[in-house]
């Protein structure tokens, strides 16, 4: 299964960045990438994207001023160029933040953790076949 994603960055350089190791993931499937937040929102909503890399600092609007006038069902993944902002990110409930240059190490253990949250979330949304187990050894011999 591959997850919709949402880049949103105003910076063109770390958009083209954060594409290239989206595009490059088997399990992520992009979607758009904005360098306008409120078409990047719109996107989000419009797509039903599972996962979003969001910048922190933007020229119109921050991820904080974001996240306080939307309500998204989706796995944010901030970033910024400054650490200071990890500790608010999280503290908003953002599911990771990636510090600005991303290694390709750092993003696919992000990766990992937000798919691997996913994953639960859905199979926990499942009704789980059961079997009685008293039933299974009446036919044993």
């Amino acid at each position: 299964m591959k997850y919709p994603t949402i880049i949103i960055d105003d910076s063109s350089i770390q958009r083209l960045a954060t594409t290239f190791l989206v595009k490059n993931h088997p399990k992520l499937d992009l979607i758009g990438a904005f360098d306008n937040p409120f078409e990047g929102v719109k996107a989000i909503y419009d797509h039903k994207a599972e996962i979003v890399f969001l910048d922190v600092l933007m020229d119109k609007v921050d991820a904080f001023e974001i996240l306080d006038s939307i309500e998204v069902n989706a796995a944010i993944i901030m970033n910024s160029t400054w650490s200071k902002f990890a500790m608010p990110a999280y503290d908003y409930g953002i599911n990771d933040f990636l510090t600005k240059p991303i290694s390709k190490k750092r993003f696919e253990q992000s990766v990992a953790k937000i798919i691997e949250r996913l994953e639960l979330k859905k199979n926990a949304e499942r009704p789980i076949k059961t079997f009685p187990f008293s039933e299974a050894l009446s036919e044993f011999p």
